[in-house]
């Protein structure tokens, strides 16, 4: 049996990226937070790791893609699932009655125009939106909610008092799937690649990049800039490109190799289409 590596614990959005890629048949592997989720799949504690990149609301979660890339582990999947946050609380709690409001700050980010009707509800930060739903009910919390799924709603006996209070309905999370890089199969069927690059200062070093992967007829499906820690006002990019024709992978290395000051292939792998 499969075991997987995620952040949060049961009812976690994690968990259910984590069966709808894997199937029901897992082990799940919780984990307080990212580092210790990358950690586990380091050190060969679990098979696999589903490890949130980007939210279609709060956006990429930078941390995770430099965790990625400094640690030996390697991107080979994603998954996407769609983001429905729900406000629960103990039974018999009314909205009204409110005063404190616990989720990870993600999902309260995607939450927050919600919360402008209700001033005097504390919007507060817990390490995962399932484990804010579990202290509630631990601990008998009077006139606290959480937003979490209706999974972990349902988990730990809670009731839901507004259901879909996200901000965008079209609200959704990408997840990378990675295991350990001594354990990594390159999947030559793969047509997705995410690359860690740092480029020149020269005139157009970006453009020329750009452009060759247009010759290429390579799709450029993603990019973010981010700074060198140690390395003042320099910068380093992460990059998703899908490749039309899987024949161009090696020209594309090679492409990538002599435009860059540095670069590192941090995984290759099927675009997730389904949500």
């Amino acid at each position: 049996m499969k075991k997987v590596a995620i952040q949060g614990i049961k009812g976690a959005f994690h968990q259910e990226a984590a069966i709808k890629y894997f199937g029901n048949d897992i082990l799940i592997d919780s984990n307080p937070d990212f580092k210790s989720l990358v950690h586990s799949v380091e050190s060969g504690n679990a098979h696999y790791g589903v490890i949130a990149i980007e939210n279609t609301i709060s956006g990429t979660i930078n941390q995770n893609l430099k965790l990625i890339a400094d640690k030996d582990v390697t991107i080979c999947g994603e998954q996407k699932i769609r983001i429905i946050q729900n406000l629960g609380a103990l039974k018999g709690t009314k909205l009204n009655d409110l005063k404190e409001v616990r989720s990870h700050y993600m999902a309260i980010n995607q939450c927050r125009d919600f919360f402008v009707k209700y001033p005097g509800i504390k919007l507060t930060d817990a390490s995962d939106t399932a484990l804010g739903a579990k202290s509630i009910a631990d601990n008998n919390l009077q006139n606290v909610g959480a937003i979490a799924s209706k999974h972990a709603i349902d988990q730990y006996g809670l009731q839901i008092l507004e259901e879909s209070i996200e901000s965008d309905k079209l609200n959704y999370t990408r997840f990378y799937i990675i295991n350990k890089s001594d354990n990594k199969i390159v999947n030559e069927k793969g047509n997705k690649i995410t690359i860690q690059l740092v480029l020149s200062h020269d005139v157009g070093s970006l453009a020329n990049l750009l452009n060759g992967f247009q010759a290429l007829n390579i799709s450029l499906t993603k990019i973010e800039s981010s700074t060198i820690v140690g390395s003042p006002w320099k910068y380093q990019f992460f990059i998703e490109v899908e490749l039309n024709d899987l024949s161009t992978y090696d020209d594309m290395l090679d492409w990538v190799s002599k435009q860059t000051v540095q670069s590192q292939i941090l995984g290759r792998y099927q675009s997730c289409k389904s949500l």
